[in-house]
């Protein structure tokens, strides 16, 4: 076995790359194959949080090693439940971000616009090597390991019941993706929030019924986890600033869609190239030297107060939409069980029970994420126009 730097032990057998999350990943030669093609390599230039690093400096951490840890979790969630299908599985981990467009989560609803695709669609071409895709190597290299790339795509959309426990380990109430995106996010933005037992969680998880439950035990580690959850997301997801920065790229990138026809083969090198070659786009100029639009005004949300702002800073103002930002915090769109993950079961008594209803605690929780915010907050030419503008509805 030899040294080779950068923090990798090689052998002809497999690779360790030191994680400094989960510690010593062992990687073996044939997914070693899947890490060194284009498609996956391109994560390492794309940061887990977006716009996160111009709040927290430290969150410059990417998909590419969330990803790898995310496959060291499910290689041990499946010896924790003596799974057979543990190569598609790790498989499935590896890539279930592989599709990425720059920036993460923050731009995908536009980019989505733009090339009729989300990150799972667009992940899902490259591992089938189809479409604009079709010369991606990982679906051959799966082949070769004894994988069908078609089975890795059920698995990341859940269509199989065959393989719906896999589907929850990555995508699910408590999955390898979340344990350990929230302990990753938590240590790099200097955050001690997000710092979960994972350990804990997988010993009392088990395979019921194709799924995956949590026994009666484990109750108090997973009311920590689904606080630690809230917190992220309160913190650091749905930071005011991070999410300021975010739409000030968006406002660039819909005036320039010329540059972004196929985002899922860029990364945020690419993107931050493009804004610094727009030397005549103000707002670009603002993102790349942190000058902020700042927040005017906060308050409780109403679809009513929403359309108000609207009509006062357009119609009657007459300033232009990207002189401004109306943002409603949590997302309107982020609501329901599926996003909360509030459907978990336990098994109490020998018998399933939700877990709302067994924690009064998670009820309250879950309640939380329901109470939404408007922040307005402007660009710093049209700042004392939309400050005094918005002052009446205080």
């Amino acid at each position: 076995m030899l040294y080779s730097g950068k923090g990798i032990i090689m052998s002809k057998e497999f690779k360790i790359i030191q994680d400094p999350l989960n510690g010593p990943i062992k990687v073996t030669a044939d997914f070693q194959r899947l890490i060194d093609t284009c498609e996956f390599q391109r994560l390492r230039y794309i940061r887990q949080l977006g716009m996160c690093h111009l709040v927290f400096p430290g969150a410059n951490h990417t998909r590419f090693e969330h990803s790898l840890g995310t496959m060291h979790l499910a290689n041990m969630f499946s010896d924790a439940l003596h799974l057979e299908d543990q190569k598609l599985l790790m498989a499935s981990a590896l890539l279930h971000d592989i599709g990425h467009p720059p920036l993460s989560h923050s731009l995908e609803e536009l980019f989505e616009k733009f090339s009729g695709m989300d990150h799972l669609q667009a992940g899902i071409s490259m591992i089938l090597g189809k479409g604009k895709y079709d010369g991606s190597l990982i679906p051959s290299i799966l082949e070769s390991i004894g994988i069908s790339p078609g089975d890795v795509v059920s698995v990341l959309l859940g269509n199989k019941r065959k393989f719906r426990t896999l589907s929850r380990m990555i995508s699910g109430p408590v999955d390898v993706d979340e344990l350990d995106y929230l302990r990753r996010d938590s240590m790099y933005c200097g955050v001690a929030i997000g710092n979960i037992d994972y350990r804990r969680i997988i010993n009392v998880a088990i395979e019921h019924d194709r799924d995956i439950v949590i026994e009666e035990k484990g109750l108090g580690t997973l009311e920590s986890v689904l606080i630690a959850r809230i917190l992220m997301y309160d913190s650091v997801y749905f930071h005011k600033t991070a999410r300021i920065a975010q739409t000030m790229v968006k406002y660039v990138v819909e005036s320039h869609p010329e540059f972004f026809s196929d985002p899922f083969v860029m990364n945020d090198n690419h993107l931050y190239s493009i804004l610094g070659n727009l030397k005549e786009d103000r707002i670009a100029r603002s993102v790349l030297n942190r000058e902020l639009y700042k927040p005017v005004l906060r308050i409780p949300y109403s679809t009513e107060a929403v359309k108000k702002i609207k009509n006062m800073l357009t119609d009657v103002a007459g300033l232009d939409r990207t002189d401004y930002i109306i943002d409603v915090i949590p997302p309107l769109e982020f609501s329901g069980p599926d996003r909360i993950k509030s459907d978990l079961r336990m098994l109490k008594d020998g018998k399933l029970t939700g877990i709302t209803e067994a924690s009064p605690l998670i009820r309250t929780l879950k309640e939380t994420l329901e109470n939404k915010v408007i922040v307005v907050s402007s660009s710093r030419w049209s700042y004392e126009k939309v400050k005094e503008l918005v002052r009446s509805t205080k």
